[in-house]
């Protein structure tokens, strides 16, 4: 299998790189901007900070004053934008037709290194982002994701658990002169990916990025934060009680940073968590759905940071049957330990990752992150062909022996969520206990 891809990367002389992917058939444009900023860049009293910063260009820019004219602006070129602060980057996206490509660059530009409003409307702006962080604690569901989460670490607050809302002592307390210091640090083109792929005239799009990103001073590349495996928690077990007879369920190992392990290493444990539970043939998938039929979904999942990670299964089941599909995921994980995978089912799970990495060329947006993702990781371009390729080499051996690294139940983590009693809680308890 080969194939030519279009794709491009140029640094302009201020450090931006811009990343372009032209896809003709398409009638549409996809443009983010990553700057390299979140919640783990923010100490104590600045909390929140990130987050706050990104708010500011929706309150209006130098072109767009106010956040009507924003909105009608974009509007009339038929354009879809937002900002999203997360704990690794802060992205601007803007998606929109092909035939307004120039003005949607203008607007993009703008948003970016042209918010009008600071200052003036900040007092007003602190309303919306308390609300916004009370909608987030408020749900159960998004406070439960949070807490699993933030139990993967020994510490109470660790960096990596931090949400990229802030807390409301720092939101209430930010001005000005904070915001405005925190945009210089940051934002500027060294620190800064520019991905574009859709329906574009690639030499035209230059030459609007000159007159637009490219006028801006380069400034200086950040660095994340580095962290080390023994911040893992061990073994522990954790209910948020709500008045639900419905269970949710996370049950997570430590994993590794992609700083810590060659890609062939991340590539190793996709597979395997297509194995165990992430695609449909899969023997959790098939055993608590198809045979059991305990659940409606359930499956597995990883996060993969810069210097550390996670596995885990997930799922949600009635509460009369959380102790057998716990018995049961526990049983299916110990044959995963105990007997291995089988080269069917590393055969399955090749030809299932290279439908989802062939398919993330479907459209501009997907096409975008693809490569926005892997040069914000600061790894070399691997296009789909590449990882089909990789998969090729990986052995039962090596899944294996991952298998055993990764299911440590010295340090497995069992998130519940739901109106769980406490002598059903202890056997869950005692259940992964080894």
């Amino acid at each position: 299998m080969s194939k030519k891809h279009p794709y491009k990367e140029i640094v302009l002389p201020n450090k931006l790189r811009v990343l372009l992917y032209p896809m003709d058939s398409v009638m549409s444009v996809y443009a983010v901007v990553y700057v390299r900023v979140g919640a783990i860049y923010e100490k104590q009293k600045e909390r929140g900070i990130s987050h706050f910063t990104e708010h500011m260009p929706f309150l209006g820019t130098k072109a767009l004053p106010t956040p009507l004219s924003l909105s009608q602006a974009a509007d009339e070129i038929g354009a879809k934008y937002n900002g999203i602060t997360g704990r690794f980057k802060t992205e601007y996206l803007i998606k929109l037709p092909y035939t307004n490509i120039g003005k949607g660059v203008d607007f993009l530009y703008n948003f970016v290194f042209e918010p009008l409003n600071i200052g003036k409307d900040i007092e007003k702006e602190k309303n919306v982002i308390l609300s916004e962080y009370n909608d987030f604690w408020h749900n159960p569901d998004k406070k439960f994701n949070h807490e699993f989460w933030r139990k993967r670490f020994k510490q109470k607050e660790h960096p990596y658990s931090y949400r990229a809302l802030g807390i409301p002592r720092t939101i209430k307390a930010f001005e000005k002169n904070d915001i405005l210091h925190w945009r210089e640090q940051y934002y500027n083109p060294a620190n800064m990916i520019l991905s574009i792929a859709g329906n574009i005239n690639e030499k035209q799009l230059i030459e609007k990025l000159k007159t637009t990103f490219g006028k801006e001073k380069a400034g200086t590349k950040r660095k994340e934060p580095k962290f080390g495996s023994n911040d893992y928690s061990n073994f522990s077990v954790f209910l948020q009680n709500e008045p639900r007879p419905q269970i949710r369920f996370f049950v997570t190992f430590p994993a590794f940073g992609y700083k810590q392990v060659s890609r062939q290493k991340e590539l190793q444990l996709e597979l395997l968590k297509d194995i165990l539970g992430g695609s449909p043939s899969s023997r959790l998938y098939h055993r608590l759905r198809r045979k059991e039929r305990f659940v409606y979904s359930a499956g597995c999942n990883m996060n993969i940071y810069p210097w550390m990670g996670a596995f885990y299964v997930w799922g949600s089941v009635p509460a009369e049957k959380l102790l057998p599909t716990m018995k049961s995921t526990k049983q299916e994980i110990d044959k995963v330990l105990k007997t291995g995978v089988t080269e069917k089912e590393i055969n399955l799970s090749r030809k299932y990752m290279a439908a989802a990495r062939l398919m993330h060329f479907d459209s501009p947006e997907s096409v975008a992150y693809y490569f926005a993702n892997q040069v914000f990781d600061e790894d070399k371009i691997w296009f789909p062909e590449r990882y089909i390729k990789e998969a090729e080499k990986v052995t039962k051996e090596e899944l294996n022996n991952l298998a055993k690294k990764i299911f440590d139940y010295s340090k497995v983590n069992i998130s519940l969520l739901g109106n769980v009693p406490d002598k059903t809680l202890k056997a869950v308890e005692e259940i992964f206990k080894v």
